[in-house]
């Protein structure tokens, strides 16, 4: 039966609870993180007030996921005992990852009051305020943080993407110098630095940022789109199109025969974009969200997800097309800076883009992908009709309005058919360029 306190006298209580947390923390120095999780309930059982025994069965809940209860517990633990700046500081972090950020400030700062000596109380102040969009305040909390420890990397990025997200361009550049300054093997760094400098307009700088990332991480393919922009800024547009080449890395591929199960490629396309009108996830994106271009523009989460439907058939199309496409790329000039270091293994993630009548997309890249590609499952008219120009149409080559780019971009326009697909390097900028339309305009990109 459990044990209770009106079962021991006070003193063997005291000795169980002391025997069952020492317990409990041997099983979380050896990582048996739910185990000890149980123990420490025993314990808190018999003692439901002891702040250690509370703040311990945080860490245990925490580390075994169970975040709500972590936050019970740490809540518990600085109510007994306000000035156990440990328990606050684990406190803010249970709620940070339940993204309650205000109580999450809140349960930092009351940390800092306590041990205003502790860096990590400081620095994860920042990280709260941040995902509140408070930039100056977390920007004053990153510095605390450095002025206990100049010399932390880490902490000089912190604050140079804060203060570029509050706008101060050249204060962030100069902290990701510094940082780069204290880890000068930083590679994704040199991305962030070269974002800030193609940002102000400092073309050849961007460049050498550039080159200094592509020297750590070959082919990186984020390093591949700025530098390509910075090259055409410099007035070297032979190399820009050296990086962006139409004609040996943009190809389409044409759907003549449908899937089994399809009486054609009008049942096909039609199902795929009934699929995508009708998928759970989806949504109008967040004017705050990566994703979002304008308010006629509905986006999927991912496409390929379960039940599947049509997009089944549309997965074994985009990998045969996606094999033969990396293959044949493979046979251009191996040492292209796209080619030195393809991955060896790739996996597909799929999005569906609805445009209710008119709109357009931005000019973007996938950063996080090696091959882009769009498919069309409906384009309406008057998209493609004599006297529309390029309305509609899909477009490589342009540059995001966030940089203040002056050189007309060379630029590739094709026409979207239903059944076409095109596939091109992650880092070649896209977009689609506006259109009027009576019906949505439903493409798949992946």
């Amino acid at each position: 039966m459990p044990i209770t306190e009106s079962k021991m006298s006070a003193g063997s209580g005291a000795a169980t609870v002391a025997a069952l947390l020492g317990e409990a923390a041997s099983h979380y120095r050896a990582g048996r993180h739910g185990e000890g999780l149980r123990v420490c309930r025993r314990a808190l059982a018999i003692d439901p007030h002891r702040p250690d025994a509370l703040a311990l069965a945080g860490a245990l809940a925490f580390q075994s996921g169970e975040i709500e209860e972590a936050a019970a517990h740490y809540a518990a633990a600085v109510a007994r005992k306000p000035d156990f700046a440990e328990a606050q500081y684990n406190l803010g972090n249970a709620l940070l990852r339940l993204e309650r950020g205000e109580a999450a400030v809140a349960a930092y700062r009351a940390a800092a009051r306590f041990r205003p000596d502790l860096v990590p109380i400081h620095n994860n102040l920042g990280t709260a305020l941040q995902s509140l969009r408070r930039f100056d305040e977390a920007a004053a909390a990153y510095r605390a943080a450095l002025a206990l420890a100049p010399n932390a990397a880490e902490l000089h990025r912190n604050l140079a993407i804060v203060l570029h997200e509050a706008g101060d361009r050249d204060g962030a550049i100069a902290a990701f110098r510094q940082a780069l300054a204290l880890k000068p093997d930083w590679e994704s760094v040199y991305r962030s630095l070269a974002n800030a400098l193609l940002e102000k307009g400092d073309w050849r700088a961007a460049r050498d940022a550039c080159d200094a990332s592509l020297r750590l991480s070959p082919g990186n393919i984020e390093a591949l789109g700025l530098k390509s922009l910075a090259l055409d800024e410099m007035g070297d547009r032979a190399g820009a199109r050296y990086l962006v080449d139409f004609d040996r890395f943009v190809r389409t591929v044409e759907f003549t025969a449908a899937p089994e199960g399809f009486a054609g490629m009008a049942e096909f396309n039609a199902a795929l974009a009934r699929h995508a009108l009708t998928h759970p996830t989806l949504r109008l994106p967040p004017k705050t969200d990566a994703h979002y271009h304008c308010p006629t523009l509905r986006i999927t989460d991912e496409f390929l997800a379960e039940p599947k439907g049509p997009a089944a058939s549309f997965e074994r199309m985009i990998e045969q097309a996606v094999s033969d496409y990396v293959a044949r790329i493979a046979q251009a000039d191996p040492t292209h800076p796209y080619l030195v270091n393809p991955p060896r293994r790739w996996q597909l993630t799929s999005w569906a883009a609805v445009l209710d009548g008119e709109g357009n997309l931005n000019p973007h890249v996938h950063y996080d992908g090696y091959v882009s590609g769009v498919y069309y499952a409906q384009i309406p008219q008057p998209i493609g009709a004599p006297g529309q120009g390029n309305a509609g149409w899909f477009e490589l080559g342009a540059s995001p309005s966030r940089f203040p780019c002056k050189t007309v971009p060379q630029t590739l326009t094709i026409e979207p058919r239903p059944g076409l697909m095109i596939l091109f390097p992650s880092y070649f900028y896209h977009r689609t360029l506006p259109f009027t339309a009576p019906e949505p305009r439903i493409s798949i990109a992946f």
